[in-house]
């Protein structure tokens, strides 16, 4: 080994080790040898991952919300006699079931519906099914419920049901209608599923700023020792003392001390600045909303989301509404009502009255 080998020192930068990593789970489609069922993503788990988004993402939270209501629009009847009042004998009315299949519709471009019907063949139960936890066969002619689709393929435990058939009511009274809009592929695929990138980045940006808020000085400041190099177990007691006093929101303000033998082996803290942080951060956050927003179609004007700092115009936003609801929503609600008039056998079994806008006399929808 040469002398300036033997000079060269392994530098370890937490802050800004290579650590790239997907959290995207896509779409897959697993046909699992010697199962009755195929898997929805990799690991069967693409709905939770849908769902986990939802549940995390305020922009994608806010969209489907928003056009789950519009969806709904002012109110929903019911044209089927025994109907009018509740769905089934849980007490869900068909308002209900309407607003958790919208969801569904827009969360995963599907749904499923338990149909009951009579010994003479009739329907006379229907009640609403959560689609994340819904497989079905690669014929789509069974349908598998489970809560437990996030473990392992050999200990799932999960219900049987034949796909709805409006012609075999006597001989099975309890079948699924399975909506997933597709013809080519088993499980559906939504609107907004080019969008899961722009998704995953903004509920990591809001993560980071969590941890910039708990971590404060991760990656903001490099703090030199300029007294030796320590030990490996000293140098990292000397790390976690510094994250235990300076670092978190709890720490703010808080005076660093630094103990010295003498001036020449004082210890430097040099801050990192960011090369115009802010704007790119500003900039990655609105490509990122606006990518979410054109995915569904849809304006932020439509949430009570004002991009532009201008304020709420009401011409505007109706005449936004007016494209929307025409291009978007009306084909929705078209696609829900098929369903219930397929499943009673009957057209304009159900109908949805659509949301209407109101400001003022000259403002109508």
């Amino acid at each position: 080994m040469t002398s300036s080998e033997k000079e060269k020192t392994n530098v370890k930068l937490l802050a800004v080790d290579q650590f790239v990593t997907s959290n995207i789970v896509l779409p897959t489609e697993v046909f699992v040898k010697d199962r009755n069922f195929v898997g929805w993503g990799e690991e069967n788990n693409f709905p939770k991952y849908v769902d986990d988004l939802y549940m995390n993402v305020s922009t994608l939270h806010s969209i489907i919300d928003g056009i789950t209501d519009y969806i709904c629009g002012e109110s929903v009847n019911v044209n089927i006699t025994n109907f009018q009042e509740q769905a089934n004998s849980k007490g869900d009315t068909f308002e209900d079931i309407i607003s958790w299949v919208a969801n569904d519709l827009i969360k995963y471009n599907g749904f499923a519906l338990n149909v009951i019907k009579n010994k003479l063949g009739t329907v006379a139960e229907i009640y609403y099914l959560d689609f994340k936890r819904v497989r079905v066969n690669k014929e789509k002619t069974k349908v598998y419920y489970s809560t437990d689709w996030d473990k392992s393929y050999g200990r799932v435990k999960y219900t049987e049901y034949d796909e709805f058939n409006s012609e075999e009511g006597k001989k099975n009274p309890s079948t699924i209608y399975y909506y997933s809009g597709t013809v080519n592929r088993v499980y559906p695929v939504s609107m907004w599923e080019a969008s899961l990138t722009a998704c995953e980045t903004e509920r990591k940006m809001n993560e980071y700023h969590l941890n910039n808020i708990s971590n404060s000085f991760a990656s903001n400041y490099i703090i030199n020792f300029n007294n030796g190099r320590p030990s490996d177990e000293i140098q990292e007691e000397i790390e976690m003392e510094v994250y235990d006093k300076f670092c978190g929101v709890e720490n703010s303000g808080r005076p660093m001390l630094s103990f010295n033998n003498n001036k020449d082996a004082e210890t430097t803290v040099t801050k990192i600045d960011a090369d115009s942080f802010i704007d790119k951060y500003n900039a990655l956050a609105n490509r990122t909303k606006q990518e979410i927003f054109t995915s569904f179609r849809c304006s932020p004007i439509l949430f009570g989301i004002d991009q532009e700092k201008t304020g709420f115009n009401a011409n505007e936003y109706a005449e936004t509404f007016r494209l929307f609801n025409k291009t978007v929503i009306e084909p929705l609600q078209k696609k829900i009502i098929k369903v219930f008039d397929k499943i009673f056998g009957q057209k304009g079994s159900i109908y949805i009255e659509s949301f209407k806008i109101n400001f003022d006399k000259e403002v109508t929808a």
